[in-house]
Parts: C-alpha cells; structure tokens; sequence
C-alpha cells in the first residue's frame, strides 16, 4: 500500500432502514494511516483479506467502518457503503454482541429456566415483605420497575433473617435456660446458715425459708418465756427449726388418730431427729400445749396451722432445697430415714425412732400403711429415691392420699436441688460447645499457618501487570516510597509497567514545587 496514501476508519451502524448512520460525525477518523496513529489491526487485516482496506474495516465487531482518503470524512462513497449495510443486513449468527442489524438489536437475550432454588427463594422474600405493598414502593421510592422493586425486597428479606437470627441467638442464651429451668427462690441449708445476725437472719422450718430479722426485734412470747433478739440468734438464726415446731399427731394425720385414741392432744413424734441441730443443746422452745399452760395461744391444739404459720407467711422467702447425693448419703452412709419421693424430701427419722422403740405398744406409732413402711425400710438397698416403689404399691386412691398428706404434714422439709441437673444446664453446655468448636476452628487455623522446613520460594508470575500511581500533592519521599514498593512487587521487570500520573499542578503541604516538578 502507498505510504502516501492514508485511510482513515470510523465507526458507523446501521439504521432501522438498513443505511448507515455514522457514529462518529464531525470527530476526527479513529484510524488512520500515513501521518496518523497506526492501526494495530491492519496488518492482521491485510494477511485476512488480501490487503482491501474497506474489507479490512470488517474486523471490527458489530461496527461498520466507512473508508475516506486521506483528506478526512469528505467523499464517502455511498455505493460502497450500500453494499456493506447490505452485506450486514443478510448477515446471520454472530457471538451475540451483533444482534439484528436489521432491528438495531445489539443484545443477546437468552431465556433460562427458573430453578427450584430460585422459586423458593422468591417465595420466602414475598413472604418476609408481603408487609411493605408495592404501590408503596412505586409512589414513595420510585421503583416503577419490578425487577428494581424485587431486588429491594430481596435485600430487605436478608436484613430480616439477619435481624430473626439475631433474636434466636438471645434466646438460646437468655430465654432457653428460663424455659429450662425457671429461676427458683430457694435455698440450702448452708444457705440459711450463712444468715445468722442481728442484720440477717434466716430460719427453715417445714420446707419453707423465712427471713425473721424484723420478727425477732419485736416483743413475743408468753409471761412465763419471754423471747428476746439475743436468745432468738442463739437457739434459731441459721437453723432448721423443725422441732421447735412439733405438731400433734391427731392434728396432723387425723385419718390415723381418732379422738378415742389420743383425747387430750398428747400423742407426738419424739423432735430429737426432727432437725440437724439438737433442739436440747440448741434451748429451743417447743411450742407445746403442756410447755406453757397460762398461754392461751399455745392450748389450742391447732397453734401451728392457727398462729404461727399466718404470722410468719409474711416472712416467707422461699422453699429449702437438699442435694440428692447428700440425702443418699445420709441413707447410705449413715443408716438415716431420709425419703425422696417424687422430688419431694421427707425426713422419716422421727417416724423410724418411735416404731422401732420401746414405747411404741401395741404399735400405736406405726400409723402409715405397712407397704410404705417396707418401701422405706430396706436396710440400704438401692437409693433414697423411692418414687418407682411409690408407684408400684396398688392401692386406692383415698389410703395414697391419706398416707401422703400425713407425711407431707408430718415429715416434709423441702424438695430436691435440681438446679445443677443437666436441664438446668443443657444452656451453659451448649455455650461451652460452641465455644470449644471456635477454638478448635482457631487452633486449626494457627496449626495450617504454620511453615515446617524451609519455604520454597515461589517462582515469580509471568503476568504482565501494570501499575498506576496518581500522584497530587506528594513530597518527593512519599513518592520514592511508592516506587519503590512497586518495583519491589514479585513480577518480572520485564512485565511491568508503572505509569506515574501528575494529577495536578498545585504545591502541596511542605513541598516547595508542585508535583510534576518534583
């Protein structure tokens, strides 16, 4: 071709009638040969179609070149330009970037199948945002495309699962536990212990804790017995006061113990294993009706139930509560008649003593059913736990209920502790798993990090790779700084290329000349 002659090559497409519109009026030929940029395409185009310049212009995609001489866009040959609109008129395929010349179509639209995932995922969306109306969206946030409304609410369906699983989270930690295992005020017996002042005071009697610290201030008791603050955190702070309490027999279990057999009120259960502590060495006064007969309050037979509960109901702070493997050691180890039935703990040493004595004639003191008797009475085999022989006893319903409230008013003195059960702390284990799973994640992570023997180099990238660094108001450090990091990158020299860009003409903060200067 003659270097003289140069050709010039610009863009054009064509119309919805088939002639060509040019895409680059009154702008400057993109191409050009002899005194212009040379074309990097034109020597492939030479070798494909034989040297024609205006064939050549074809390699470029869906653009459609026009050729001029050398003199710019004057003398376009419209015949010429004619046959190549309808050349790419009757063109057909392409990789999808031509389209339809012929319609001015330039995308590939292609149909794909919705997948099962996909149905389901807008389903749950709709479901998350059926709340926000889409009319709501068209007129208050300009989204009068569905496909932009639909985004919207995917994202908004993400925040929502974020949000619910942030709620889940605090429930698994907080309110799974409750559920679980509601708070319970309850105490131990060394709990009560530990309140045994003139500021605390604490007593358990029958199952129950009350907190006596104001009872004990005021002035109560009888002429003959007078009890003072001093005498009460003596014999009772801290304690179990069960057998200051000791009720009748008759009154307790009147199923049992008819008005024949015990007229007077007189028939108790002896009160020296009723409580851990001795209530002789303890001086606790029994509230007896033979204890103080110028008292009125203590002659009634019912004092208890009539007097003392009311009065220190107000008092009430919550229920005992006794280790199980305390209770099995107490009958286990020490041959004690403590009983758990259904959770509940009966302290049956009183009972057991006045059967077995001397003075239980004509067995008057064997008042529960024998088959109870024998359930309680096995000579330490298998646990305190009695509830599976409970059961397993066939009677009727009324001798069950009758034997179980003479105990319950007789014997109880709390439930067992179930507040280290593993229901009580599945939540805790729970955590601690999760916790444990993380630090393995951790641990496995630091293990893989590690480098064991010497690290082989690896062999530099043969990418070619370019690198631009605007500068604007660098001092001359900063940029040496850059530089140098950059030829430090692990890329062959050769493959790179570092373009340092002047972007502005201004003396930065304490530079003395503007960057391009420097």
């Amino acid at each position: 071709m003659d270097s003289q002659r140069g050709y010039s090559y610009h863009n054009t497409r064509a119309d919805e009638t088939g002639s060509t519109v040019n895409d680059f009026a009154g702008r400057n030929p993109t191409y050009s040969r002899g005194g212009g940029l040379d074309n990097p395409f034109d020597d492939q185009a030479s070798a494909t179609n034989g040297g024609n310049p205006m064939q050549r212009s074809m390699l470029f995609g869906g653009a459609r070149p026009t050729a001029t001489t050398a003199g710019g866009f004057g003398n376009e040959k419209e015949t010429r330009m004619d046959a190549y609109a309808l050349e790419a008129k009757n063109m057909t395929g392409g990789t999808g970037g031509e389209g339809n010349v012929d319609k001015g179509e330039h995308e590939h639209v292609e149909d794909l199948e919705t997948t099962m995932s996909r149905r389901m995922w807008v389903m749950t969306t709709w479901v998350l945002t059926c709340w926000i109306p889409s009319p709501f969206l068209t007129m208050c946030g300009r989204m009068k495309r569905a496909d932009v409304r639909m985004a919207w609410r995917e994202k908004v369906a993400i925040c929502v699962m974020i949000v619910f699983m942030w709620f889940l989270l605090l429930f698994i930690i907080i309110g799974l536990g409750l559920i679980l295992c509601p708070k319970e005020y309850v105490w131990t017996l060394d709990d009560v212990l530990g309140h045994n002042t003139d500021k605390s005071s604490y007593v358990a009697l029958r199952g129950t804790v009350y907190d006596i610290t104001d009872f004990m201030k005021q002035k109560h008791g009888t002429s003959a017995y007078t009890s003072t603050m001093d005498l009460i955190l003596q014999s009772y702070s801290g304690n179990d006061i069960n057998a200051s309490f000791p009720l009748p027999v008759r009154v307790a279990c009147p199923q049992f113990v008819t008005a024949t057999a015990d007229p007077n009120y007189l028939y108790f259960y002896p009160v020296s294993g009723a409580s851990e502590v001795d209530p002789n060495q303890a001086n606790m006064f029994q509230h007896t009706m033979n204890r103080d007969p110028t008292s009125k309050n203590l002659q009634d037979p019912n004092f208890y139930a009539k007097y003392a509960l009311p009065t220190l109901k107000k008092f009430k702070l919550g229920g005992v509560v006794w280790k199980f493997d305390w209770i099995n050691s107490m009958y286990k180890d020490q041959s004690k008649f403590w009983r758990v039935i259904n959770k509940e703990v009966f302290n049956m040493q009183p009972y057991f003593d006045a059967a077995k004595g001397d003075l239980n004639v004509n067995k008057k003191y064997n008042i529960l059913d024998s088959r109870l008797e024998a359930i309680m009475d096995q000579d330490g085999y298998g646990n305190a736990d009695i509830t599976s022989a409970w059961e397993g006893i066939s009677w009727d319903a009324a001798t069950r209920e009758s034997n179980y409230n003479c105990m319950k008013n007789l014997f109880y003195v709390g439930d067992v502790d179930d507040r280290q059960s593993v229901r009580c702390l599945f939540t805790n284990y729970m955590l601690l798993a999760f916790a444990c799973l993380l630090m393995l994640v951790v641990l496995v992570k630091f293990l893989a990090a590690l480098q064991f023997g010497n690290k082989r180099r690896p062999v530099p990238p043969s990418k070619f790779v370019v690198c631009q660094v605007p500068c604007y108001t660098e001092d001359d450090e900063s940029l040496v700084k850059t530089i140098n990091s950059l030829t430090a990158l692990e890329y062959q020299d050769n493959h790179k290329l570092i373009f340092m860009v002047c972007d502005g003409n201004i003396i930065g903060s304490g530079n003395d000349k503007p960057t391009p200067r420097i």
